[in-house]
């Protein structure tokens, strides 16, 4: 890239959680990695998603609650960048925004975090687990119907000490965020990606720009890990065919094995009554059909009377 064109200010819009100042330096870290005379500012926003915690997110608006001031951020010319989890992005972007890189995805799959059950199967009727995604609560009620499912938001580390403290008895959590923030030893155990297949972008972060941002466009394109991208875009086919929102109960979970790829999708009841699975790979050129073929498959079988 011709020095002249390289940026010298880059403002870099993230919420304040921990998770997501550690995703945020993580990306201002492998930008000075390019050229370390870059100055970087974090622009720390509070969205409407971080100041309301007494209400499960599908009964406020999902997760776009923490992405739209964010956006208004970007639309504005108040920062260059934004930061997110993958998973908490929209089936649809604003038509002036684009991801310009995502960057190599960590563990996609859920995790228990439990001091007294070594998995779910060990809890008992009077057991409390805590989580507010439709998708777990989804694969709960149809898993262990009897297992006692309590709305549980807030930044991870609260989350964890609230099992800790004795508050609940065990959590869900995106293994990505655990392993991010240094607290792995808390993880009790993994769920098995063929039954609980995780959220769509589920381990990847993603850098949204500015579509006429030619110059950081240009910069940021260099952090985007190919397979990475072309996996949860793969996912995002799902998320788009079924216009899906936070309030539906939908998995994909997409990898590449040489050079094939091979996605596995989900969508259920959120009452638990019903889930419906297919699979589907081809090679890696036609990810996109195999993304609308996987979303097809599930239509045929079912899936939409369950949305």
């Amino acid at each position: 890239m011709d020095e002249s064109l390289m940026p010298k200010n880059i403002r870099i819009a993230t919420r304040k959680s921990p998770l997501a100042l550690w995703q945020a330096r993580k990306v201002s870290e492998l930008l000075k990695n390019i050229d370390n005379s870059i100055n970087i500012e974090l622009v720390k926003i509070t969205t409407s998603g971080d100041k309301i915690l007494d209400k499960p997110l599908y009964d406020i608006g999902g997760k776009s609650l923490f992405l739209k001031e964010l956006e208004h951020a970007l639309l504005e010319n108040n920062c260059d960048i934004a930061v997110h989890s993958m998973k908490d992005m929209p089936a649809e972007l604003h038509e002036d925004l684009t991801i310009s890189a995502i960057l190599e995805r960590e563990d996609s799959r859920d995790v228990l975090i439990s001091k007294k059950y070594h998995s779910l199967s060990d809890f008992t009727n009077t057991s409390s687990l805590g989580t507010s995604s439709v998708r777990r609560i989804c694969n709960i009620k149809y898993e262990y119907p009897n297992i006692q499912i309590s709305d549980m938001r807030g930044n991870i580390d609260t989350r964890i000490n609230k099992v800790l403290d004795g508050d609940m008895d065990g959590i869900i959590l995106a293994a990505a965020g655990v392993k991010r923030l240094g607290l792995e030893k808390y993880i009790t155990s993994y769920m098995n990606k063929k039954i609980w297949i995780p959220a769509i972008g589920q381990g990847a972060i993603g850098i949204e720009s500015r579509k006429n941002n030619k110059i950081i466009n240009d910069l940021v394109g260099k952090l985007n890990h190919k397979h990475t991208k072309i996996c949860v875009d793969t996912e995002r086919e799902v998320s788009k065919y079924f216009e899906a929102s936070c309030s539906t109960p939908i998995a994909a979970n997409a990898v590449i094995d040489k050079n094939r790829i091979v996605l596995s999708s989900m969508i259920g009841a959120i009452d638990g009554s019903e889930k419906i699975y297919y699979q589907e790979s081809g090679p890696i050129g036609s990810s996109k059909q195999i993304g609308f073929n996987v979303s097809s498959k599930l239509e045929q079988k079912g899936a939409r009377k369950l949305l």
